[in-house]
């Protein structure tokens, strides 16, 4: 009689432990023979008896998720509510959102809706200017910087007003200043001058487009 080795020894008690123990993954009932060769690595207990893969239909994709709107989960009610207040709202003072037409822009200035005016952007220009201009306009109709434009007056765009006390929001009319072009500006803030003296020249010269020569 022949004695088996360690290695068949094993190989037999894993066949014995493996077999009748595994089900055709088709749904057929049957359970795969499982083989010597199964127990490598590499090839291991398949998952099928042979050809019953074949039987597999792909189940069918799975319908995606019904995709519905915020709007779609109101109830009709609700729904017609939102619609009667979107049509009771009106422009500027009319409707709930309106903030008195003023608004701050990004360098701190305040700017104001208007309506009609040429140097307008959306609406909106700056209240300091603004401030200037009707005074200008009230006060001094033939003053040369002021451009006319559909009949009515307004501020030259290169002219620059200048807040006295340099505080951006504080546009009471004392405390600012029309001057010609930026390099009028430039020379207030830049000047090694005591402050009232800058001023002081800079009224002086306002007027006159050759001020800065005169002046410095």
């Amino acid at each position: 009689m022949v004695r088996k080795s360690k290695a068949t020894r094993r190989v037999d008690r894993w066949l014995k432990d493996n077999q009748f123990k595994h089900l055709c993954q088709c749904g057929c009932g049957e359970y795969i023979e499982v083989k010597r060769e199964h127990r490598k690595a590499a090839v291991g207990i398949p998952k099928f008896i042979v050809g019953h893969n074949l039987r597999l239909e792909p189940e069918p994709p799975l319908p995606e998720p019904e995709k519905i709107s915020v709007w779609e989960r109101l109830s009709p009610e609700e729904q017609e509510r939102r619609l009667g207040l979107l049509k009771s709202f009106g422009m500027g003072e009319d409707n709930p959102a309106w903030k008195g037409g003023r608004r701050i822009d990004d360098s701190g200035y305040i700017q104001i809706r208007v309506g009609e005016h040429p140097f307008a952007k959306d609406g909106y220009v700056w209240e300091h200017r603004y401030v200037v201009e009707e005074h200008m306009r009230q006060k001094y109709p033939d003053h040369p910087l002021l451009a006319e434009s559909g009949g009515k007056k307004y501020l030259r765009p290169e002219t620059v007003v200048h807040h006295i006390d340099e505080v951006k929001t504080n546009n009471s009319l004392s405390n600012l200043m029309l001057l010609p072009d930026q390099r009028f500006h430039a020379f207030i803030h830049n000047s090694p001058l005591p402050m009232e003296e800058r001023l002081r020249r800079i009224e002086m010269g306002i007027c006159h487009s050759g001020a800065l020569d005169e002046i410095e």
